[in-house]
């Protein structure tokens, strides 16, 4: 492969055999777009795991009995901890199902000249979910 360059946006010539990049200067800091993917992304593979770890541990309870899953969960919805856990995955959630309907406007057609803008009206509508959200259960988490 000696000899084998590749031009990328903005002319950066990396060479395949040395992966040398030559001039780091013109890498500009993470757009909104890519705080987007990326946030995405990590939201998406926190939620499968806590999905797989739910699914599983449910699984397990249920087969023990009812009233060994009526004594688990009573300690769980007792627990200041697991109340506040309830609240990270709940923003989650808001986060990875609002910026998955703006991907999907894209997909369709809609919107993809007005990334950053629909970025931040899409986060704008999940904090104002979670922190309406919050105030309602707050009573309940301090209590």
């Amino acid at each position: 492969m000696k000899g084998i360059r590749t031009i990328t946006r903005q002319g950066l010539d990396i060479s395949l055999k040395t992966e040398y990049i030559p001039n780091l200067q013109i890498w500009k800091p993470m757009q909104v777009g890519m705080w987007a993917w990326l946030l995405h992304r990590i939201t998406g593979v926190a939620l499968s795991i806590y999905l797989l770890i739910h699914i599983s541990l449910m699984s397990i309870v249920i087969l023990r009995g009812q009233a060994f899953f009526d004594a688990l969960l009573g300690m769980l919805m007792g627990s200041k901890f697991f109340k506040v856990f309830d609240l990270v995955l709940l923003a989650a959630v808001l986060f990875h199902s609002i910026n998955g309907i703006r991907l999907i406007l894209f997909d369709i057609g809609v919107g993809i000249r007005h990334q950053r803008e629909l970025f931040w009206v899409g986060t704008a509508i999940s904090a104002a979910l979670f922190i309406l959200a919050t105030l309602r259960l707050l009573p309940e988490i301090v209590s």
